[in-house]
């Protein structure tokens, strides 16, 4: 008897690309149907259109700091904000999914202060988000005109349970 032996060469490599090719199509084509799991990225954080702006008022008011959670919220910040009711949101906000947050200056004598919501850190430890606002200041020199106005910016942030704390970062701008 004769015992002859053969061997088989098959190339792995075209199986390799059929197979992505076919796991790739089905990604991009239900894309938007399957939901992957979030890796504890934080939360979302988006501008709001419209802001930061400046409300020209002769009302004096104090700096306001407000995590918004509802329209009956939302609507009383405006009102304390702008008293004219000129100011509103031009989106609508989905208060079960995120929440608003809203800040102001006191109202300043001078044109020129300009604030904005910068950015937004995690203390995992306290399981608190510290929310940085940049509160620029024209400089000493700088041409300003006396018209009484407030500062104000509104930033929505996925709906969490953890404490928000805001801190200041006052800047003075070169003119």
């Amino acid at each position: 008897m004769n015992n002859k032996s053969t061997t088989l060469n098959i190339s792995l490599i075209p199986l390799f690309v059929l197979i992505t090719l076919i796991l790739g199509a089905g990604f991009f084509l239900l894309q938007g149907e399957i939901e992957l799991p979030k890796f504890d990225r934080g939360p979302e954080v988006r501008r709001i259109e419209g802001f930061p702006t400046v409300i020209y008022s002769d009302k004096k008011i104090e700096k306001q700091r407000e995590v918004i959670t509802n329209e009956e919220k939302l609507n009383e910040f405006l009102n304390f904000v702008d008293e004219t009711g000129l100011l509103t949101l031009r989106e609508n906000i989905n208060f079960n999914k995120e929440n608003l947050l809203a800040v102001s200056t006191d109202t300043n004598d001078q044109t020129g202060v300009r604030l904005k919501i910068d950015k937004i850190y995690e203390d995992k430890e306290d399981q608190t988000l510290i929310v940085t606002l940049e509160e620029k200041v024209p400089g000493d020199y700088c041409e300003t005109e006396n018209d009484p106005n407030i500062a104000v910016d509104i930033a929505a942030i996925s709906k969490t349970d953890w404490k928000i704390k805001f801190e200041r970062v006052k800047k003075t701008e070169p003119c």
